[in-house]
């Protein structure tokens, strides 16, 4: 697990293109769906391959708000809820990695 962390924050780190949220699929498992959905407004995607990052411009509202993240493959469904910090609108960009059993969520000011 620790190994899977390490390259998806290196992956973070050099494979982020120009969005402000960069998503890394830490389930070691090719994804059918992934829905984030942040405040009332969410994005999904199709066919995301196991460790890859990609990208969402949703913006954060003021203040606290929440993270949900699920995804599907093989007939199976997982999700996980993540409360932003206060100023996550204000952050240069959001970097999450999710898994089964953890959600990290980093900022950069």
């Amino acid at each position: 697990m620790k190994r899977i962390l390490f390259l998806a924050a290196v992956v973070l780190v050099i494979g982020c293109g120009g969005s402000k949220i960069q998503l890394n699929n830490g389930t070691g498992l090719d994804l059918e769906e992934v829905t984030l959905t942040i405040g009332d407004n969410s994005q999904t995607w199709q066919n995301i391959a196991a460790d890859k990052t990609f990208g969402s411009d949703l913006a954060f509202p003021l203040g606290a708000s929440s993270i949900l993240l699920e995804w599907k493959t093989a007939g199976e469904q997982w999700s996980m809820e993540y409360v932003a910090i206060d100023s996550a609108s204000l952050a240069d960009r959001v970097s999450i990695l999710f898994a089964p059993e953890e959600i990290s969520v980093n900022y950069s000011f």
